[in-house]
């Protein structure tokens, strides 16, 4: 790590001093100039993506976003288009499809091992806002942009379901809820560091959602988000159903796969211990792989940057931008109450 930005000069400096960084920036802007940076971790709030990603490009340097790559389709649109046309490596963090056990059922899809694909169904539980007086800036839409479960986290699973069957979503039904239409955000701390009154505020991003997939090809999906289930943490799951087995993956055993067959038992495929420390580090790596490809051209064996494009198993920009579509439709659909096509996004 070369460098951090932060706009709070003194918490900058502490994280320099405990990890050993060489120096940080008040303003994204600076480090981008700098030529010492390969690559820069996109780790703003939403509504703060698109200028970063974009001027990132545009830098030349090659850039790792957090999701959801923009809260405007029209705007990761233009980030895909514009890192294709400058031959920039880009990448989203969207860290479960680095799972072994995720990484081989979608191998098993491709080959045919489960038959023709009929659908994909699941969800992505969490219940770390499930109070009024739980807090986030995701929650406030001025920050974090419309759509908060689906954008958060269901985008995760829109993502691992389009990586694991290799199909985009052509139309999308939706239904979203806030449960919970005021929260206590916290006041700052006044002059003597003491914590004042919390303000009632009105929430206007949902709670939870739902959502029926049509994808291309006549495959069909079904999956539930919510940030208000009790007990759940990271409850994401997600299962492929084939002409002639499924298979059903959860966050819950990250190392396992289940594999069901008619009149048969079942068949558990165990990965090992992984963990999502893992997943993330795998992620960073494949992407490095294709940061140093661009950088030193063509390896040994010949395999050029393109070719590691297409073999990637990281998502990049375009990929980001399939996952905003979505949303962006699911938001819609929820407003109109209807299905809505993709196509036009």
């Amino acid at each position: 790590m070369a460098a951090i930005v932060s706009r709070d000069g003194a918490r900058a400096k502490a994280l320099c001093d405990l990890y050993g960084i060489p120096k940080f920036y008040a303003d994204y802007r600076d480090l981008l100039a700098d030529p010492g940076i390969d690559v820069v971790h996109g780790c703003a709030p939403n509504l703060e993506h698109f200028g970063l990603n974009r001027d990132a490009i545009l830098a030349g340097k090659a850039i790792l976003s957090e999701k959801p790559l923009t809260a405007d389709p029209g705007e990761s649109a233009e980030l895909a288009r514009l890192a294709k046309s400058r031959n920039v490596p880009t990448a989203v963090n969207f860290v479960y499809r680095h799972y072994g056990a995720l990484q081989r059922l979608r191998a098993m899809v491709a080959e045919g091992a489960l038959g023709d694909v009929y659908a994909v169904r699941g969800a992505y539980l969490q219940d770390w806002l499930l109070r009024e007086s739980d807090w986030d800036w995701r929650v406030d839409a001025s920050v974090g942009g419309p759509s908060r479960a689906m954008a958060d986290i269901g985008s995760h699973w829109c993502d691992l379901a389009r990586f694991l069957i290799d199909r985009e979503v052509d139309e999308v039904c939706a239904d979203l809820a806030t449960f919970l239409p005021h929260r206590l955000k916290p006041a700052p701390a006044d002059m003597s560091g003491a914590a004042g009154q919390p303000e009632r505020v009105a929430v206007d991003t949902e709670d939870y959602g739902s959502a029926l997939l049509r994808f291309s090809g006549g495959a069909r999906g079904c999956f539930t988000v919510s940030q208000v289930s009790a007990g759940a943490r990271t409850g994401l799951s997600i299962a492929v159903d084939g002409g002639e087995a499924s298979a059903l993956w959860e966050h819950a055993r990250p190392g396992k796969l289940l594999i069901r067959r008619r009149g048969e038992p079942d068949e558990t495929l165990d990965f090992g211990d992984e963990s999502v420390a893992d997943a993330q580090r795998s992620m960073i790596a494949s992407f490095y792989g294709r940061v140093r490809a661009r950088a030193e051209g063509p390896d040994a064996e010949g395999a050029s940057p393109a070719a590691l494009d297409a073999a990637r198993p990281y998502a990049d920009f375009a990929d980001g931008h399939a996952a905003v579509k979505l949303v962006d439709a699911i938001v819609e659909s929820q407003k109109w109450r209807k299905w809505v096509r993709l196509d036009s996004r």
